[in-house]
């Protein structure tokens, strides 16, 4: 933020200091008008516009651990006393900010009509009338003025154009805007001297109003002088009598040529082209490979092992870090919720893991959890998937699926030898593995620039009979009545005393029955159906919850010991009952529980001679 605000006032303060050195003194009013504004936006948004990248590479090859050292619990101790200072400042800028909105209430409350006050029409305004003694002073629809003076006709006509030229140019909008700036950067003085010189130009453009008018200029320079010694109105208000008399005077007889005019404008491209290289946003990014070890050590007489994972992480590990670390874990889980499988986004992914190993353990814990936990799989916090295999080749597929595909050339089904063959010769370009349209899935060879020409012509159809022989139609009828007759009492009855049918009758029947015409499909008897398949064998082999709960207790407390003692360990019972309750689990449990042999993997001929025997 410091940054920020520090950039910011650089470029206002460059751009005030440009306005006083080749704009105040000139009759360009209206582009002075605009000029003063603009300056107050482009010094908000320079600071935003990132014109650098720097991308620094950082390798780290060693690990400093501090934990037990005095040194840490010393700085632990005076942290307790320090002040909080980001609190006090804020508190600080919470009490000016209401100070300055109360402020600007109050200003804004002395434009309310009171019962004293009497209304009148000048132009299309309204012309407050009021008992007190004021200069003369206007705010968006309204001008005020000293009632007494007013009827003792006191008020020259230049002073009510002048502030109906405020009104007519809208500048109560110019002062509302940086009045309420003001509220919310109250500490910054560049804004008060923004203020100054955008009602000061106002002033400009009302006495150029009203001497284009055609009021006469020393005459209306005199009426000024008149109003001098009073004081000012509400900082709200353009006021008749704005100070700093003889600078008025000055510029209203100044003309500024258009020769001057563009080339003081040329003048500004560069001043803003420096101010956005050298305030704009400049974004460094530390990339920091450091070895994270992960080491699970077994020792023995002979040999020593040791397994290491390698992570990338971030040096500096800001709070806008840990916020999309945050988004990134619930888009994964969101989607992964949504979907039921695991996903990996390309650079998103390993964006998520590299802030995930770059944070504390604390704050691990208190931020959105690892997304790809508890989705039935191996992975641990800051783990990802691995990448899904190769899809295989059309030939590879084949050889494992041949007999369960069906084969198409372009739209028409052909013999798996002969699909094999073409791909053999002509090549795998144009070759779909897609199911069709029984849903069945197939090796689709289709037509495309790369085979046009090679592919052979589509077979021939094959000639089917339009009829069946009075033998064959007799034959299918009797077998389909036995069939369909023991079929349906099977269902009445709800048991399993369906048909029992041979594959190659089934083939050979329903060959018949595809080869009848519309009329004898009518006559003759329905195709039998085929009994449903029996329902799967159920697993009868599982443990409870709550043994599961104990089993992995147990692996925890077997793991955490071998992690710390880095040697082979059997307690007694523990140990006999993890492996007895793993033996225990059905398939399904032992696939989301990881195995007990995993803890001796480094050592299984040491672990296999002092492991207990396997009870039940």
């Amino acid at each position: 933020m410091e940054h920020y605000l520090i950039n910011s006032s650089i470029c206002l303060f460059a751009l005030w200091l440009f306005y006083k050195l080749a704009f105040e003194n000139t009759s360009w009013h209206h582009l002075k008008r605009y000029f003063l504004l603009a300056s107050i936006g482009i010094s908000i948004v320079i600071p935003f516009i990132v014109v650098k990248t720097i991308v620094i590479p950082i390798e780290t090859n060693s690990v400093m651990n501090f934990t037990s050292s005095s040194v840490v619990n010393e700085i632990a101790r005076q942290q307790n006393f320090e002040f909080n200072w980001s609190f006090i400042l804020w508190t600080t800028y919470g009490l000016g900010v209401i100070i300055m909105l109360w402020r600007f209430i109050k200003n804004l409350k002395a434009f309310r009509i009171g019962d004293e006050d009497e209304l009148k029409i000048y132009s299309h305004y309204q012309l407050v009338l009021r008992n007190a003694l004021i200069v003369p002073h206007s705010f968006l629809k309204r001008i005020f003025v000293s009632k007494n003076q007013y009827e003792e006709n006191l008020i020259p006509t230049a002073v009510l154009e002048h502030e109906k030229a405020h009104l007519d140019q809208r500048h109560s909008l110019d002062i509302l805007f940086i009045e309420i700036l003001l509220i919310l950067f109250w500490f910054n003085p560049l804004f008060y001297i923004m203020r100054y010189s955008i009602k000061l130009n106002h002033e400009f453009l009302a006495d150029q109003a009203v001497i284009q008018h055609g009021i006469d200029t020393a005459t209306y320079q005199e009426t000024l002088l008149n109003y001098t010694q009073n004081s000012h109105s509400t900082a709200l208000a353009n006021t008749f009598n704005f100070p700093i008399i003889k600078k008025r005077f000055y510029i209203m007889k100044t003309q500024t040529s258009q020769a001057s005019l563009i080339s003081r404008s040329l003048a500004l491209i560069p001043i803003l082209a420096l101010l956005i290289i050298s305030c704009g946003k400049e974004e460094t990014e530390f990339q920091e490979i450091e070895e994270i070890l992960e080491i699970e050590e077994v020792v023995d007489d002979n040999h020593k092992t040791e397994i290491i994972e390698v992570y990338e992480v971030l040096e500096n590990l800001t709070p806008e870090h840990i916020e999309e670390y945050n988004r990134l874990a619930i888009k994964h889980k969101n989607y992964m919720d949504a979907n039921n499988n695991l996903i990996v986004f390309k650079d998103e992914t390993q964006h998520m893991q590299t802030i995930f190993h770059s944070m504390s353990e604390e704050q691990q814990s208190s931020n959105e959890p690892w997304p790809y936990l508890g989705r039935d799989n191996d992975l641990k916090a800051g783990q990802i998937p691995p990448p899904p295999p190769p899809a295989p080749s059309a030939i590879e597929y084949i050889n494992e699926h041949k007999n369960e595909l069906n084969y198409y050339l372009r739209e028409d089904q052909i013999p798996a030898d002969v699909a094999i063959k073409i791909i053999n010769e002509v090549g795998q370009a144009g070759v779909e593995i897609s199911p069709d349209d029984k849903g069945v899935m197939s090796i689709k060879i289709l037509e495309t620039e790369s085979n046009k020409g090679t592919l052979p012509p589509p077979p021939p159809p094959p000639v089917k009979s339009k009829t069946v022989s009075e033998k064959e139609f007799a034959e299918y009828n009797d077998w389909a009545k036995k069939n369909n007759e023991q079929n349906r009492a099977a269902k009445q009855n709800d048991n399993n005393g369906y048909a029992i049918i041979k594959q190659k009758d089934f083939e050979k029947y329903e060959s018949i029955y595809d080869r009848m015409s519309t009329s004898q499909k009518s006559e003759a008897q329905p195709l039998p159906t085929l009994p449903p398949p029996p329902p799967p064998a159920k697993d009868i082999k599982q443990i409870s919850n709550k043994e599961v709960e104990e089993y992995n207790w147990l692996l925890n407390r077997h793991r955490e010991f071998l992690k710390n003692e880095k040697r082979i360990v059997v307690f007694k019972e523990d140990t006999n009952r993890m492996i007895q309750l793993y033996t225990l689990m059905s398939v399904e449990q032992q696939s989301k529980n990881q195995a007990w042999h995993y803890l001796y993997k480094e050592n299984k001929v040491k672990a296999k001679e002092i492991l207990p025997p396997l009870t039940a």
